[in-house]
Parts: C-alpha cells; structure tokens; sequence
C-alpha cells in the first residue's frame, strides 16, 4: 500500500467512527452563514461542497442555492449528509463518495466550490485546490475555510492534532494559503476570520485517537492554558478546558479568461 493509499485508508476510518458524532459537535450557524456571504451564493448559484463531510455546510448552502452537489472520501458520512437531507426535508442536493484530488465532474461546471476544515487532512493540498479551480466556472468563485497558524506553532500543534486525529496531515499558515490559491490562478483574495470554540471533552468525545493518546492530548491541551504554544486559545471556563481555533476564510475569484 502506498503513502497515498494508506492515509485514504486512515482518513476513512477516522470520520467513519467521528461521522455521527461530528453531526452532535455544538453549532456555529454564523459561521457558516460568513462562509456563505462571502462565497457569493444567491438562487442561481451551482455549489460543489468538497470534503463535505455530514453535510452541515452544503444543506445550509442549499437553502440559498439553486443546487448543490456534496463530495467526501467517507461513505458514513455521506451516509449521514443523507440523513441530514432528510430531516430538513431539502431536495436540491446530491452525494458523491469520491476522491476529492480527482473530482469526477466536467470542467467549468459549478458557480461556487467551497470546502471547510479539510484541508489540513490533505497530503498534497495543492492538487485538491487545483482540481477545485478546474470544476469551478471562469468567474466563479472558489472559498476556503481552515484552520490557520503562525509558523511558529504550526509543529507544536501538528504534533498534538496527529494524536487526536491520526489523519491529520499539516495546518497551513495563511500566507501558504493564499499562496496556493494565487497558485491556481485565483485573483482578487478576500479574508475573514472568527474563532471557533468548544470544550476539551466535547472535542476529544468526537475523537477517536489509537489508545493511551487522549490521556496524552488532553495533558498536551491542559498545560497549554494560558501558555498558547499550540496556537488555539486554550483556557478555563466555569471549570472545563476549553479552546478556540483561529479560523480563515479566504475566497478568490477563478479568472474569466
């Protein structure tokens, strides 16, 4: 099995475990609203959710847009997506499980593509926004939201994120980002950000890491209160642990030419 391969394997194995947990994780609707303002969708607008997980982001999408198409390596999570679907009672959604490096849709075919806290998970994230540059439309519009970290505590956090979750692959910094998506030939970068933020045990519940490593994560996170060596605002509140990750959007228009 190839390096490839074998994180695919993870990958799958890790959300099929966190799929309905991930759907239980506390709300963020305003979040997701930004996400949407800024990637300009309105009633006309074809969406592609890449890594789309248990759908939370395409469903909102969908009660804008004219249709939106959702694609993830993880069938239980699309399963769950589905379910999803369901119980908002939305019609103007479709599911995929696919490998989001080589989507299987035409060039030039959706207004909007947008993906949210994958990209971290990606070996080769570059090939991933490529493909996303390509399926988009010339002036479309192409949105991420990540995770994002100074250079400098970047390792720290990889090392922790790696025992929580062993599909994690690397954060970015924000200048990376933008650098990838200028890559692909995106013009006219726009930013937001907000912190994201929820309890320790909250979190480690949704996790599924090999055995002995919360124990180890959760020290890793405790001992970071008030210290900020893993960059995502680890502090006491009403006596729980809890952390805020620094999230960015950055949503770039594909050239019309």
């Amino acid at each position: 099995m190839n390096k490839a391969d074998e994180h695919a394997r993870e990958v799958v194995e890790q959300f099929s475990q966190q799929a309905v947990y991930f759907a239980k994780l506390p709300g963020h609707e305003e979040a997701t609203e930004l996400l949407l303002h800024m990637a300009g969708i309105t009633a006309t607008t074809g969406v592609l959710d890449v890594a789309c997980g248990a759908g939370a982001v395409a469903c909102a999408a969908a009660r804008l847009a004219r249709q939106v198409t959702g694609i993830d390596l993880t069938p239980a999570m699309i399963q769950r997506a589905a379910v999803f679907q369901g119980e908002l009672g939305l019609t103007n959604l479709a599911w995929h499980v696919g490998d989001v490096a080589r989507l299987p849709f035409p060039a030039d075919q959706f207004d909007v593509v947008l993906t949210r806290y994958s990209l971290h998970h990606f070996l080769q994230p570059a090939e991933v926004l490529a493909e996303m540059a390509r399926v988009c439309k010339p002036a479309g519009h192409i949105a991420v939201a990540d995770l994002v970290l100074p250079a400098e505590k970047g390792p720290a956090y990889d090392q922790m994120e790696r025992l929580r979750d062993p599909s994690h692959v690397r954060v970015l910094t924000e200048a990376e980002l933008r650098g990838l998506l200028a890559e692909v030939g995106l013009v006219d970068l726009r930013r937001a950000g907000y912190l994201f933020e929820l309890e320790l045990e909250a979190l480690l519940q949704a996790s599924f890491p090999r055995p002995g490593d919360a124990d180890r994560v959760r020290e890793l996170i405790e001992a970071d209160v008030g210290v900020d060596k893993l960059g995502i605002g680890a502090h006491r509140r009403g006596g729980t642990v809890r952390i805020a990750y620094p999230i960015t959007i950055v949503v770039g228009t594909k050239r019309a030419d």
